[in-house]
């Protein structure tokens, strides 16, 4: 299991946000560049992206993002707001390694079918979990498919990556719902990534017997409550 770094951008800015709440967006970074340019010298291996304003439907930070995309010297994936192939192939030609896929999974006909058909395991699904309950539209409206039934059905269609949120976690520095992916590698032989509340090298560490792929971290890397050096260990 490696720690995924993360950032996500609103407005032209490294941000972060409580629980999914737009209304909680705060500016942690000024300049992205510079604050990728820490990551990398902890030994970045792996960087994730989120365009909130794509999520919230409210524009987008393309160009900053492309800036990242080109300075990271490591695979990137990304997310937020990609509802279209024309946007999965987008992403794809500014060179990251894996496109995200969340609400538009379950909310566009046929885009993860030709995602997958297209471009196979450099396709992964988020699922942001809410009492065990499978969320879209920026954690707003919890879909009618229970999460066993959800992860049946996307395995069955090829998926090789999951990228699991516990919405109730999220940005709050609680630690992580190690319950819930206990839960789901029994359910599911699909990798996994887990995201959602780590604070300290502790929680990592807790996720570790898990045999995930990888948990992924931002805010606890900006409220220094987590060494940066772990970005360059496999756990």
């Amino acid at each position: 299991m490696i720690v995924i770094g993360s950032m996500d951008f609103y407005n032209g800015h490294v941000v972060r946000l409580n629980q999914g709440a737009q209304e909680s967006v705060h500016q942690v970074k000024e300049n992205a560049l510079e604050w990728l340019t820490v990551l990398k010298r902890h030994g970045l291996q792996r960087l994730h992206l989120v365009d909130l304003n794509g999520a919230f439907n409210s524009g987008d930070n393309q160009s900053l993002i492309q800036d990242v995309i080109q300075q990271a010297d490591c695979p990137i994936q990304i997310g937020g707001g990609i509802h279209s192939m024309e946007a999965v192939d987008f992403w794809f030609s500014q060179g990251v390694d894996s496109v995200v896929l969340g609400s538009g999974v379950f909310t566009v006909d046929r885009l993860l079918e030709e995602a997958l058909s297209k471009y196979g395991d450099r396709i992964i699904v988020a699922l942001d979990v809410l009492n065990e309950s499978i969320m879209i539209h920026g954690w707003t409206q919890a879909i009618d498919e229970s999460l066993p039934q959800a992860l049946q059905r996307l395995e069955k269609m090829g998926v090789k990556t999951i990228l699991m949120s516990d919405v109730s976690k999220d940005g709050m520095l609680q630690g992580s719902n190690v319950e819930l992916y206990r839960k789901v590698i029994t359910m599911t032989s699909m990798n996994i990534q887990a995201s959602g509340g780590i604070k300290t090298k502790e929680d990592v560490l807790d996720l570790v017997p898990l045999n995930l792929m990888g948990v992924i971290v931002g805010k606890a890397f900006i409220h220094q409550t987590l060494d940066l050096s772990i970005l360059g260990e496999t756990l």
